[in-house]
C-alpha cells in the first residue's frame, strides 16, 4: 500500500470521501489525515526495534574525535543490547561511558583495552581511534518511508506513492483513532485494537527465543556428559 491507499482506506473507515490525491490536496480533512499519518509512522518506528529498520554498519575509523559521519543520517538509535566492535582487533568496545571516565582516561593519555566509547554532540567518539580498524554496530534507521515503494528511504512522507517499511495495517488502525481523539470523538475501542494488533506484530517480529551462543554443544549437554551407558558388573 502507498500513502494514498491508507489515506483511501482510513477514509472508508470513518465515513469520509476518499481523496484522489494526498499530498498536493486543499482539503483540511485529508491534510490532518496526512499529518497524523507521519505522528503514527514516526511514533511506531519508535516503538519497536522493526526488523525492517535494522541496518548493519561497518566503516574504516577516520582517526577522529568525534567520527565525523558515525552515526549517518538515518540514524535513530542503537538496536537494543546492540554493541559497537572493533573488528580488526577484534574485541567489544566499552560504553557508552559517563564523562567522568572518559574525561580520565583522555586527560591521562591512557590505552583503554578494549577501547572506549560515547556519543558527543550528536556524534560517535572512540578512544582511542585508530584510522583504519573497521568498526562495526546494529542500528534502527529512522527513515521508515521507502520512497515511491523503492530503494531510497526518508523520514516522512513526500508523495502519495511513497510506501511505509513499518506494517501499513498499523498505520491505518492508529490513524483512525489519533483521527478521532483529534476531533473530540470516543477513540477506547480503536485505540484498544491497535494496541492489541501492535502487540501481535511485534510479537511475530522479534525472534522466539533468545539463543545462548556460549553452550559446549547445540543440545546445550554440560561438558562432562558422557552419552554412553555405564555398566557395572557384579563381583
Amino acid at each position: 500500500m502507498s500513502l494514498l491507499t491508507i489515506i483511501q482506506n482510513v477514509c472508508a473507515e470513518i465515513d469520509l470521501d476518499p481523496p484522489t490525491a494526498v499530498m498536493s490536496s486543499a482539503d483540511p480533512q485529508i491534510m490532518q489525515l496526512r499529518i497524523l499519518s507521519t505522528r503514527a509512522g514516526r511514533d511506531l518506528m519508535r516503538e519497536h526495534d522493526w526488523s525492517a529498520l535494522m541496518v548493519r554498519r561497518q566503516f574504516a575509523a577516520t582517526g577522529a574525535n568525534p567520527e565525523p559521519a558515525e552515526p549517518p543520517a538515518d540514524w535513530n538509535r542503537f538496536a537494543a543490547n546492540a554493541k559497537i566492535w572493533n573488528a580488526a582487533r577484534p574485541w567489544q568496545l566499552n560504553g557508552p561511558v559517563e564523562p567522568q571516565t572518559w574525561q580520565r582516561q583522555t586527560i591521562l593519555n591512557a590505552n583503554p583495552v578494549p577501547q572506549i566509547w560515547r556519543i558527543a554532540g550528536g556524534k560517535l567518539d572512540i578512544y582511542p581511534n585508530v584510522a583504519g580498524e573497521m568498526i562495526e554496530y546494529a542500528y534502527i534507521s529512522g527513515f521508515w518511508v521507502a520512497v515511491n515503494g523503492g530503494a531510497a528511504t526518508a523520514g516522512t512522507w513526500a508523495n502519495d506513492t511513497d510506501t511505509a517499511r513499518l506494517p501499513e495495517d498499523l498505520l491505518e488502525l492508529s490513524l483512525i483513532w489519533r483521527w478521532k481523539r483529534a476531533k473530540g470523538l470516543d477513540y477506547g475501542e480503536e485505540l484498544a485494537g491497535f494496541e492489541r494488533s501492535k502487540e501481535a506484530a511485534i510479537g511475530a517480529d522479534r525472534a522466539a527465543s533468545p539463543v545462548d551462543l556460549s553452550l559446549p554443544a547445540r543440545n546445550g549437554a554440560p561438558e562432562n556428559y558422557w552419552p554412553g551407558t555405564i555398566t557395572v558388573a557384579n563381583p
